[in-house]
């Protein structure tokens, strides 16, 4: 039996993990304009919200050869008020058993929905994670609440990654653009 576990690890200015949720708030931070007083009504801020448990188990052997998918996973909710803002993923850890291929991930983030009429630069098509910041899209300054959702798919393994349990811990970011 094969299990994959994905942990969920938000970081902006200081850090949270979570199991349920986390919100985290541009404050104190230089980069807020705001001569470092905080006050999260008047600052951008970024929510990351799983909507169910970011695990992969691998039983049988035709399930190597798919894709396989948690749909609505991960709900980005966020708020730009102050600066346009970039939402960035990355991996951040990546443990697996002795023998297994640590260089690929094989993870992707899917766009599932938005509630954003004028979001740029949205990558639409799976985007496989890696160790490096990818941007998922730019959300220009608005007074509007926005929800973005991801559905988490596990890319097809074949037979050779070994049997164990495999972590993942990835971050998501927001960068005033």
């Amino acid at each position: 039996m094969r299990y994959l576990y994905v942990l969920a690890l938000v970081l902006f200015t200081g850090s949270y993990t979570f199991s349920s949720g986390s919100s985290i708030y541009g404050g104190d931070d230089d980069d807020d304009d705001n001569g470092g007083n905080s006050s999260a009504n008047n600052n951008n801020y970024l929510d990351v919200n799983l909507n169910s448990n970011l695990n992969f188990t691998i039983n049988q052997p035709e399930e190597l050869e798919h894709t396989q998918t948690l749909t609505n996973a991960i709900r980005l909710n966020f708020m730009t008020k102050r600066k346009n803002c970039g939402i960035y993923a990355k991996v951040v850890s990546y443990t697996a058993p002795y023998g297994a291929d640590k260089t690929n991930v094989p993870l992707e983030l899917k766009h599932r929905s938005d509630n954003s009429n004028n979001v740029s630069s949205l990558v639409t098509t799976p985007l496989h994670l890696t160790t490096y910041d990818q941007r998922l899209f730019i959300q220009p300054k608005s007074k509007q609440e926005y929800n973005f959702y991801y559905d988490l798919r596990l890319m097809p393994l074949g037979y050779e990654y070994p049997e164990g349990q495999y972590n993942f811990t990835l971050m998501f970011t927001m960068t005033q653009e």
